[in-house]
């Protein structure tokens, strides 16, 4: 059994997506004066939102809670300890739009290596996961043309992740998040170590926070070979 954590680190001064998205801050807090026995050693973790590190986020996030359910309502079941299809991708020999890779159907083709049943969580990969501490994590991440967007709603993963920031090129947007969540899928990423997994299917464990009423949540990945 091999255990890959895919979930990157969270620290002082670590990428964020930028305003109104706040900067993630570890601080000490006093000790209280109420406890007399031992001097409890404690933080806080300002800045921390549903966006920060590895998280969740469904259709929620771009219908809104109106429509669509909130994050804790997603079926433990379905994503924790259940099969995943990992496609890896050779960041080389990806094609560049500006500073941005991009997948297209001859990469999904490829790396499709036997048939993916409806609604199994599926992981998009190329090793990008080892810029998460590097500036251009975000400026130069890789992205889906929207052929593959539309490939990969059409599937209806549970989960659909990722080891980049964005699905889509911010420069030029293609409408890749109204096809994904429009198919009524969750986004699941930035991942990282995805360059560790060997295998195609992989058994994938997704454990969010319990917060209630969210559009996304932060969580813990882990895949077992």
């Amino acid at each position: 059994m091999k255990i890959i954590d895919l979930s990157g680190p969270i620290y002082t001064g670590m990428w964020s997506y930028g305003p109104p998205f706040p900067e993630f801050k570890l601080v000490d807090i006093k000790e209280p004066d109420w406890v007399e026995s031992f001097s409890p050693k404690s933080q806080a973790f300002e800045g921390f939102c549903m966006l920060t590190g590895n998280y969740i986020d469904g259709p929620s996030h771009a219908f809104g809670l109106e429509k669509e359910k909130p994050m804790h309502e997603i079926p433990l079941e379905k994503i924790f300890g259940v099969d995943a299809y990992v496609y890896k991708f050779d960041l080389k020999e990806l094609p560049r739009e500006g500073r941005r890779p991009y997948i297209t159907m001859q990469h999904v083709k490829k790396a499709e290596l036997e048939p993916v049943p409806e609604e199994a969580p599926i992981l998009l990969t190329t090793g990008w996961g080892s810029h998460w501490s590097e500036p251009d994590f975000l400026t130069d991440a890789w992205f889906l043309k929207k052929e593959v967007a539309e490939y990969f709603a059409a599937k209806k993963p549970i989960l659909l992740g990722f080891d980049t920031p964005y699905a889509d090129n911010l420069e030029n947007e293609q409408g890749n998040w109204l096809i994904i969540y429009g198919a009524g899928v969750t986004l699941l990423g930035p991942l990282v170590n995805t360059e560790k997994i060997k295998k195609f299917k992989v058994k994938l464990y997704v454990a969010p926070l319990n917060i209630l009423n969210t559009t996304g949540l932060p969580v813990r990945t882990i895949v077992e070979e």
